[in-house]
């Protein structure tokens, strides 16, 4: 009887420590033989943190691109947001016929965005260039990417634009619609506009037509037609918005054929042309310390913060984790749930502003975090996985990471097995990077793409020099 209550009350035990977490196929057998008792027991390990800046990690291939500048207060750092852009044109696109080479009247950039960081009224500007070199599809472009590899630096901009995240010009009644998007408006030279109608109706030496070639797809479109902007912030500090579409519209003019046949009405006209998903949007983040900073780089800041780890975004700092498994498997049998939790420092100052809290993170191995991100992976439950954040608790909690624990240990022993070096030469083996993301899921729930968190998030965690990270393990082995 007593050795029937203490195997109830292990299993008790189990579901309570993985409450929330299906990931218990560990646990073990549910037979037991007759005269064998179970021992579960509970055993805290400890892990080590640190902070990594991340610099070329930074995957910046988006559907949403950011642009702005701001300083953090704490850090003295500046973080500026730009971004390259193309542009989608849809298949066998046509502009009506009777069109003319200098039928364009205006044309125009719009960056339409749903949110911003910071202050409303700000005043900011930024320069619009035009690229004389394509993105290229199947390339991985990182958030250090260099534009002047796509445009050339000698020539004037298309444009500049003073602008505010919050335009003061328009009546609330129509920022209270439901159909409105906010939006900078960026006036481009007309005579862009008209090399857009010449291209339509390009020749050949024959006097064939062929301009509506240059149209028929995006590809097309990119190559032959405009291969797409660079937009730089230039001036302005402390806000920064959160694009969704940039768009090109082309206004124009042609003439209708009356019932005679004879053109007898001009008629107005819009073409627009939109970053979507079917063309590439590549985000550039960069970090420089601001005048009079006491440290030499960004990265020598970062390091000598050690009391506490980082996560910053778009910063690109990121938590390193080393995780105890050889401790762990020496002193453990079998293990049943391992249970890591990561407890953010309050902070109430007012430097955590316009910075959010990144809700969603990403636990993965560090030598997988190129790949994932590169093969559009999502957390598998047992090399990466995902928590999000608890506001009741204030933490991370990441409830059972048993099959990440095991399959490390694994490679260790089979790595030294087979090379007495192996340790040596794979130094991060047992080492996971915290990494704040974006998800996305569909309608049952589940998570179907996993992104990089590009917005301006920031939070402090224990850990570093000062605190070391607790992992709870439940064990259990056989006794005769």
């Amino acid at each position: 009887m007593k050795r029937t209550i203490f195997f109830l009350s292990a299993i008790i035990t189990l579901i309570l420590f993985t409450a929330c977490d299906d990931n218990t196929d560990t646990i073990g057998s549910s037979v037991i033989p007759e005269n064998d008792t179970i021992s579960i027991v509970t055993k805290t390990f400890e892990a080590t943190t640190k902070s990594v800046v991340a610099k070329d990690s930074i995957l910046a291939n988006t559907n949403r691109v950011y642009l702005g500048r701001y300083t953090d207060p704490e850090s003295n750092t500046i973080t500026t947001s730009d971004f390259v852009a193309q542009f989608n044109c849809v298949e066998n696109y046509g502009f009506p016929s009777n069109v003319a080479g200098d039928s364009v009247v205006k044309i125009e950039l719009k960056l339409f965005y749903n949110s911003f960081y910071g202050d409303s009224l700000n005043t900011m500007q930024c320069e619009v260039y035009e690229l004389d070199n394509t993105l290229q599809e199947g390339v991985p472009y990182y958030t250090n990417i260099n534009p002047e590899e796509f445009y050339d630096t000698a020539k004037e901009p298309l444009a500049k634009q003073t602008y505010c995240a919050v335009d003061i010009t328009i009546p609330d009644s129509v920022k209270l619609n439901d159909d409105y998007t906010p939006s900078v408006t960026i006036p481009l030279p007309k005579d862009l506009g008209n090399r857009f109608m010449k291209k339509y109706l390009e020749v050949d030496e024959k006097g064939d037509s062929i301009g509506k070639l240059n149209f028929a797809n995006s590809e097309e479109f990119i190559n032959n037609v405009f291969k797409g902007v660079y937009v730089k912030s230039t001036q302005g500090d402390g806000t920064v918005i959160n694009i969704s579409m940039a768009r090109l519209n082309v206004y124009f003019q042609f003439y209708t054929t009356g019932t005679s046949g004879n053109l007898d009405s001009l008629v107005s006209g819009i073409a627009t042309f939109s970053s979507t998903r079917e063309v590439l949007q590549v985000n550039k983040f960069s970090n420089i310390l601001a005048e009079g900073h006491p440290n030499n780089s960004f990265e020598e800041f970062i390091d000598q913060q050690t009391d506490y780890t980082y996560l910053k975004t778009p910063a690109g700092v990121f938590t390193e984790v080393t995780l105890p498994i050889k401790e762990i498997a020496e002193s453990c049998d079998t293990l049943n749930a391992v249970k890591i939790v990561f407890t953010r420092y309050n902070d109430k100052s007012e430097y955590n502003k316009p910075y959010s809290i990144p809700y969603n993170l990403l636990m993965v191995r560090k030598s997988d975090m190129y790949s994932f991100f590169l093969k559009n992976k999502v957390s598998d439950k047992n090399t990466s996985y995902i928590s999000s954040y608890n506001s009741s608790s204030n933490e991370y909690a990441f409830n059972n990471i048993a099959k990440l624990i095991k399959h490390c240990s694994n490679e260790y022993m089979q790595g030294m097995a087979a090379d007495a070096a192996w340790e040596e030469k794979n130094p991060d083996w047992n080492k996971v990077m915290l990494i704040p993301v974006t998800t996305s899921t569909d309608n049952m729930g589940n998570v179907i793409s996993v992104t990089h968190n590009l917005g301006l998030t920031n939070t402090k965690l224990k850990g570093g020099s000062k605190d070391k990270i607790k992992i709870s393990v439940v064990t259990s082995k056989f006794e005769d």
